[in-house]
């Protein structure tokens, strides 16, 4: 069987998650099976939204911006927003001056061409 996997980044999140498009599971528990005309479907939360790549670098900039963007974010809130800056660099701290540093994702991406 071949493995097929794709990256998802949730906003304003820093961490990539690998998701195997090979993990098959039943949308609707078995019994209460419904017709498509009544299932209803909605936008998840705005805390949970995601986007998703099919590579580990494409995924790793969109974290990295993501973060950019929404440490700006709170930078703008003044005295609003220090405690949670201040959390969310705690919170992150690993991805933020370790994986998503420019020089680790340009060397993953060495990696991956095989140069």
């Amino acid at each position: 069987m071949t493995f097929f996997k794709y990256y998802r980044v949730y906003k304003n999140r820093t961490e990539v998650a690998e998701v195997s498009v090979n993990d098959f599971h039943r949308p609707i528990p078995k019994g209460k099976e419904r017709s498509l005309g009544s299932t209803s479907y909605h936008l998840p939360s705005d805390n949970m939204m995601y986007y998703e790549y099919t590579g580990i670098v494409g995924a790793m900039e969109r974290a990295k911006s993501g973060a950019l963007k929404y440490i700006t974010a709170l930078i703008k809130e003044g005295e609003a927003g220090v405690a949670r800056l201040l959390q969310y660099r705690v919170d992150n701290y690993e991805n933020l001056n370790v994986s998503l540093v420019e020089s680790n994702i340009r060397r993953i991406e060495k990696e991956i061409k095989g140069l």
